[in-house]
């Protein structure tokens, strides 16, 4: 009796056996994605995060959960990231300041390279202000008073990122733009319409001031002009090579399997045209930039190195 057949049967039932006993590995996601958000509940980075939410989930097809852990700025939930697994399972949503501008100006424990951007929704309407009573059109008539005055003018600051943006031109220009710190956008905004400042730098707070003609929008920080306030020009335009596009950031660990990257990315780019996130860019006031892939990690690295010279040029 030739056993060789029978043998090679047995051999290939083994194979197949074991081979279907291997599990094939599960398309990402398997499981529910989490967005970080590194901003408390009902702030901008957070209405964002949650307005995407439904539209990433059902491009997924998993659901995603938006969890909140404010502190420094978003530096606290960006250096948990770091640690955590480039898994795709992690997301984390802050202010692209976070990686472009905090690492130049403080200690911390991560830097633009250790993550990979998958994408940015909306830019924050960074402006300097000054009430129109003032006379001033843009910020280049601020500047040319202060020259023919030759005193210093304050004005009300809300964050560093401001200090070193003015403080680039002050020293450019060859004038003193004192900052006079305030908490936050509401106080900068009031300081402004008391007269207590010449003028001020404002994220947003002041743009139904601005609507009403109560302020005079002076310079646009990002790249491009404000929706509503086509005439007033950027820093750029301005003559200024700086531009701060402050962006609600969405992030992962750096090393991530390039399947989950692209997944990610198709995701969000799906979610960049979901009505409902497009409708609250709109009530903030934010524009309707949604960049993803490679299109917002170049910005991103773009961005850091410009905010590295301004650093360097403010001191």
């Amino acid at each position: 009796m030739n056993l060789l057949p029978k043998m090679l049967l047995g051999l290939s039932a083994l194979t197949l056996a074991a081979t279907g006993a291997v599990p094939a590995m599960a398309e990402y996601p398997e499981k529910p994605v989490t967005i970080i958000v590194g901003f408390g509940a009902g702030g901008g980075v957070d209405t964002v995060s949650r307005a995407a939410a439904n539209a990433l989930g059902e491009s997924l097809g998993q659901p995603v959960a938006i969890k909140n852990q404010p502190g420094a700025g978003g530096g606290l939930a960006t250096t948990a990231l770091k640690a955590m697994p480039a898994d795709g399972y992690n997301v984390v949503a802050t202010t692209s300041t976070t990686l472009t501008f905090d690492p130049h100006t403080q200690d911390l424990a991560f830097n633009v390279d250790d993550f990979d951007y998958i994408a940015a929704f909306g830019v924050f309407p960074e402006a300097l202000i000054s009430l129109p009573s003032r006379g001033w059109k843009t910020f280049a008539d601020t500047v040319a008073e202060a020259k023919s005055k030759g005193e210093p003018m304050s004005y009300a600051s809300t964050t560093s990122v401001d200090r070193v943006v003015v403080g680039m031109i002050s020293k450019q220009e060859g004038v003193t733009l004192n900052p006079t710190p305030t908490k936050g956008g509401a106080e900068a905004v009031a300081q402004t319409l008391g007269g207590h400042v010449d003028f001020a730098y404002s994220s947003g707070t002041y743009y139904a001031q601005a609507e009403a003609g109560n302020l005079q929008v002076l310079a646009v920080f990002g790249d491009e002009r404000i929706e509503g306030f086509p005439d007033t020009p950027t820093l750029q335009e301005l003559g200024y090579d700086i531009s701060s596009m402050n962006m609600v950031l969405f992030l992962i660990p750096k090393g991530a399997p390039d399947e989950v990257k692209a997944k990610l990315t198709e995701a969000f780019g799906a979610a960049a045209k979901d009505p409902q996130l497009l409708e609250t860019l709109k009530k903030r006031n934010m524009g309707s930039f949604v960049p993803v892939g490679e299109e917002i990690s170049t910005l991103i690295h773009k961005q850091s190195d410009q905010f590295k010279a301004a650093v360097e040029a403010s001191k």
